[in-house]
């Protein structure tokens, strides 16, 4: 399969991953797939309690031609791959709430399949690798708090768990 992440951000992925495991980060480069045609880094997110989650961090191919000084990299953690189709109205309300508590990034629903997931992306400079490690440093723990602060009734909704009234209920 042919991947549309370019050299210089595949390269670039690599030094992430390179430089996530020397902080005790289990990552993998997961090459382009028929699913998915680009290159991204899975990053485990350890939470309490417990709690673990795939980041998946790639660069959105083919705006190379449009951004001069700047690459977007996309920060992506599927929450639910289930979601119960009764409860999708009082989640899509949810979403909208809790997206306007975040500072950064948004919770999300795809319609089909309908996947519960979590994103930002952030502006990396190109050509200042002194730069741009640090900001995805500061991405993967901000990821896991913002999931860990806000994701639980979006999941209990998401899997028919609770109802929004339950799920949002202390």
């Amino acid at each position: 399969m042919m991947s549309l992440t370019s050299e210089k951000h595949r390269v670039e992925l690599e030094r992430f991953g390179e430089l996530l495991t020397q902080e005790a980060y289990q990552v993998q480069l997961a090459p382009a797939a028929a699913a998915v045609p680009y290159d991204t880094l899975l990053v485990k997110i350890e939470l309490p309690e417990n709690r673990v989650w795939q980041l998946e961090l790639s660069f959105l191919p083919g705006l190379e031609d449009e951004l001069d000084d700047v690459s977007i990299l996309q920060c992506y953690v599927t929450l639910s791959e289930h979601t119960a189709e009764e409860n999708t109205a009082g989640l899509e309300r949810l979403i909208v709430k809790l997206n306007a508590k975040l500072p950064i990034g948004g919770f999300g629903l795809l319609d089909n399949p309908k996947v519960l997931f979590f994103k930002h992306n952030a502006m990396l400079p190109n050509d200042n690798q002194v730069a741009s490690f640090p900001i995805v440093h500061e991405l993967i723990p901000m990821t896991g708090f913002l999931i860990e602060t806000f994701s639980e009734p979006l999941i209990k909704m998401a899997t028919g768990d609770a109802t929004a009234e339950e799920a949002t209920t202390p």
